[in-house]
């Protein structure tokens, strides 16, 4: 389809050079044809009539880009034409089929994090609810929020106990200006688009709770709050449990750094401030996990209907 696309744009540009009037003309009828083509294709191989409407939409963005260079005034003229181009080499064919076949059944996804300090079950029912809303008919990736895009590549390695690593610290101050900008990124790229798709992005922890982590460990990062709270997902829920039973769960995990109750305590009280002031639900996760998830399950279900209802 690339190499189409690239022979598309040759054409398109001679059309456009040589018959600028015509040009117009020229990328429907070749639209339209492509259409009718890859239509009746699909209708003879006993495949969905649309299946082939993502490559026709392909051959409209490569068509048209050498027309934008010219109608749109510069400079944006050769910025729509690149966007043109870009989007018909690198638009995928799959993606574009979901998002259809969203579009056709009413499936909308969107992004949903769970927060909470350590040891409050976010993994867990991240599993769990992977599994839920792929029963209900939504395409679903779960995203571990808590691994870096760059930052730990660029921070210096250091020998530290489980222990000293948990203790409170003022910081690099550079640091929390890094992570947020890596987490936004890993936001972007892990969201995009996704909603039109119809799936669903599930993130074990988020960017706010970078901000949590960094603010408890004394970091000076409160400077920086309104770049953390900048993306916002389309559903999230606080995952609470006391500063005892969250000691207790990392106590039994053997490679778990090690926070003071103090830390915990910070983080949880943030965690509930973003939970009040967002009107988010607070989960009482101290409960039998089937409840908890139950009960994580019925909030979600409001805005995540079973496709086909």
């Amino acid at each position: 389809m690339k190499i189409t696309a690239v022979l598309v744009l040759l054409f398109s540009s001679a059309v456009v050079v040589f018959y600028p009037t015509y040009s117009i003309l020229f990328i429907l009828i070749l639209f339209v044809a492509y259409l009718i083509f890859g239509v009746g294709k699909s209708a003879s191989r006993g495949l969905d009539v649309l299946n082939d409407v993502p490559n026709a939409f392909r051959i409209l963005l490569a068509a048209a880009s050498p027309a934008l260079a010219v109608v749109v005034p510069q400079p944006f003229g050769a910025g729509s034409a690149l966007l043109s181009f870009g989007g018909a080499i690198l638009l995928n064919d799959e993606y574009q089929r979901r998002a259809l076949d969203s579009l056709r059944k009413g499936r909308s996804g969107g992004s949903v994090a769970l927060l909470g300090i350590d040891g409050s079950g976010k993994s867990t029912h991240a599993e769990e609810l992977e599994g839920w809303f792929k029963e209900r008919g939504y395409y679903c990736t779960r995203v571990p929020f808590h691994r870096y895009l760059f930052v730990e590549r660029l921070a210096r390695p250091r020998q530290a106990s489980l222990e000293s690593r948990g203790e409170r610290r003022g910081g690099n101050p550079l640091r929390p200006l890094l992570s947020a900008v890596d987490n936004i990124i890993l936001y972007m790229v892990t969201s995009f688009g996704r909603g039109l798709e119809g799936r669903v992005v599930l993130y074990d922890r988020y960017v706010w709770s970078t901000y949590v982590k960094y603010d408890a460990l004394g970091y000076p990062v409160r400077p920086l709050k309104w770049l953390y709270m900048l993306p916002k997902p389309k559903f999230a829920l606080v995952l609470d449990i006391g500063v005892e039973k969250s000691l207790g769960v990392i106590a039994g995990r053997p490679d778990h750094i090690r926070y003071r109750g103090e830390i915990l305590r910070a983080e949880r009280d943030d965690y509930i401030t973003i939970a009040k002031k967002n009107g988010l639900p607070l989960i009482d996760a101290s409960r039998d996990r089937n409840r908890v998830q139950l009960d994580l399950e019925a909030r979600l279900a409001a805005h995540f209907p079973r496709v086909g209802e």
